[in-house]
């Protein structure tokens, strides 16, 4: 990965100790935002690596055996490393119940960065996000990205059924009809225009495959709305 240095945006810069993965996600639950997550933690001052393997989530509550099997091959990848930060949320769960190794979810780690005040962000217009049922119910982290779109200057509106109990946008179903049927659910049950989001890339890409074309509301990757709001061009570094 080619290396640049980090410009002072005035955020909190103060680098990790040991060295930081980054697993937005397996195959299809997140890798595909790899880049994303790079560049954001990047602008706000966390260099972190990246490796593509499996973590088992696929097995998450279906094979502990595989899981296992998949563990112990993966600490020869994780060795080194003192923190996995993590974009999936069902990834996370799994990192946190099977790994040996201190596991956050990037939401956590983006909101601690923010704290520092004195920057101005160019978020507007409104977001309304969907609480990931592995993140909000499982993890417990729910008002991390709340916080995080409120910061960058973007409207936050909530879903009737939100946090803990907020209803499942039905992408771990096996059957399509299902997922389907779930997203059309929980996109429908916003009368608000603006873009829908969720704290995970999986929920995001059940919504994207099954929103409507003439619906009144976009979906967008979380990450993306964090990017665009930091307001900081860092395409040169890539």
């Amino acid at each position: 990965m080619p290396q640049f240095s980090v410009p002072n945006i005035g955020l909190i810069t103060k680098p990790f100790r040991r060295k930081t993965l980054l697993h937005m996600g397996c195959r299809d639950c997140g890798a595909d935002e790899g880049y994303l997550g790079v560049k954001v933690l990047h602008k706000l001052g966390v260099e972190v690596e990246t490796k593509e393997f499996q973590c088992g989530c696929d097995f998450y509550g279906v094979d502990n055996g595989r899981i296992g099997a998949l563990v112990k091959e993966n600490l020869k990848v994780l060795s080194g490393y003192g923190t996995v930060i993590v974009g999936c949320a069902r990834c996370l769960q799994v990192f946190r119940k099977y790994y040996n190794i201190k596991a956050r979810h990037i939401t956590e780690i983006i909101a601690e960065r923010l704290e520092e005040p004195g920057r101005k962000f160019i978020g507007s217009g409104n977001v309304i996000y969907h609480d990931p049922c592995f993140l909000a119910r499982y993890s417990g982290i729910t008002e991390q990205p709340r916080g995080i779109l409120k910061k960058l200057g973007y409207n936050v509106i909530e879903f009737a059924n939100n946090r803990e109990g907020a209803d499942c946008c039905g992408d771990y179903s096996p059957i399509q009809a299902m997922r389907e049927r779930g997203a059309t659910l929980r996109l429908g049950q916003t009368a608000a225009e603006g873009i829908v989001t969720a704290g995970c890339p999986k929920c995001t890409q059940n919504f994207l495959c099954f929103n409507k074309a003439n619906s009144k509301i976009t979906v967008k990757p979380f990450l993306e709305l964090v990017d665009y709001a930091l307001n900081m061009d860092m395409s040169a570094g890539y």
